[in-house]
């Protein structure tokens, strides 16, 4: 078999919505058209639910293995795949001419790294990709994850309500101006403060630490109606344009994706293969998607739906590829690295029956 079987949840399900939205608003934006709803908040919608799935996934991955297994897990689970695409497309669109790279040598560590989002110029030098500023998220996530169990051993309610509470100051306090500070060479221009202070680690924060809520409580959320969650869920995306103006990313939103998440891990698991391969490719899909949309756009000359279906063509062919050749082969060589038959060391396996005790 190709691809492994689903695993005994519904994440796969939720990873597919998620690069789906992404992937339509993207699509949207370079063929146009008006796609309900994920036309026009997708590229919000979509990360914040993989934030979500990540911090839940994260967190239990730092409480199964030892710090150096989960560091050769994350490594090798995503810089191969990415320093594919941002080397390919680079060199073939030549945002990776050599003049460019001795120009910016250090603009090209950076990114190389995934650490671009910290440093506006570097990425804007380098936006060979244009998604890339999730992924210095992601990995500013993985470093600060395997100390929340030291410090606080759980993730409580106090911890969520804490972090909520700092990532909405941080984005309110962005969008109002007084963090520009931060980055005076972008202050002028709303839409780079938004990508690069509004959109910043702690402003999203939060969905992180709701998933590994989820993930240590998950037993004690088993008791909710995943149909009740469900409404609940629909209806605080239903309301978004009553609070959306306020300011953006907003814990709200981390609420309904959370009851869309316990809803989905509380639903019977759905075995549909095509799901599971949309959710297997999907690292790949959101690496390579928004270069070959505008490849076929401005190369090909296609416009609405015929250049959207060649780009999901184009863009399904290369992340299977990918997927087979360079995801899945990395992920193999991660976990052999990591000595995986070695226990988890005693504080790990003591949290894990804590967390199936609650």
């Amino acid at each position: 078999m190709f691809f492994s079987r689903p695993q005994q949840n519904n994440i796969d399900l939720l990873r597919s919505i998620a690069i789906i939205s992404v992937f339509i608003t993207h699509a949207q934006h370079v063929f146009g058209g008006n796609f309900p709803f994920f036309g026009e908040y997708g590229g919000q919608f979509g990360p914040q639910l993989f934030f979500l799935i990540s911090g839940y996934l994260i967190i239990a991955s730092c409480v199964k293995y030892s710090l150096r297994e989960y560091a050769l897990h994350r490594i090798f689970r995503i810089f191969p795949a990415y320093w594919l695409y941002w080397g390919m497309v680079g060199i073939l669109g030549g945002g990776l001419a050599l003049s460019r790279v001795t120009a910016e040598p250090w603009g090209f560590l950076v990114n190389i790294a995934m650490l671009q989002q910290l440093f506006p110029s570097k990425l804007i030098y380098f936006d060979i990709l244009h998604v890339t500023w999730t992924l210095t998220i992601e990995v500013l996530w993985y470093i600060t994850a395997p100390l929340l169990p030291l410090f606080f051993k759980r993730i409580s309610w106090q911890l969520v309500v804490g972090i909520t509470v700092l990532s909405t100051l941080f984005v309110k306090m962005s969008v109002t101006g007084h963090l520009n500070w931060i980055y005076p060479q972008i202050a002028s221009n709303p839409p780079w403060r938004v990508l690069f202070l509004d959109n910043s680690f702690l402003a999203q924060l939060c969905f992180f630490i709701y998933g590994g809520y989820i993930y240590f409580h998950e037993q004690a959320l088993r008791r909710f109606n995943p149909l009740l969650l469900t409404l609940l869920f629909l209806t605080i995306f239903v309301l978004r344009p009553y609070y959306f103006s306020w300011f953006n990313p907003i814990f709200i939103t981390g609420i309904g994706l959370s009851c869309l998440f316990v809803a989905c891990l509380n639903t019977q698991l759905l075995q549909i293969r095509v799901i599971h391969y949309i959710s297997e490719i999907s690292y790949s899909v959101y690496l390579c998607h928004f270069p070959v949309l505008l490849w076929v756009h401005r190369s090909l000359e296609l416009e609405g739906k015929k250049g959207v279906i060649v780009g999901i063509a184009v863009t399904l062919a290369l992340s299977t590829l990918s997927y087979l050749f360079i995801e899945r082969p990395g992920i193999k060589l991660g976990k052999r690295l990591a000595f995986r038959e070695k226990p988890a060391p005693r504080i790990a396996q003591e949290l894990e029956l804590n967390t199936k005790a609650s």
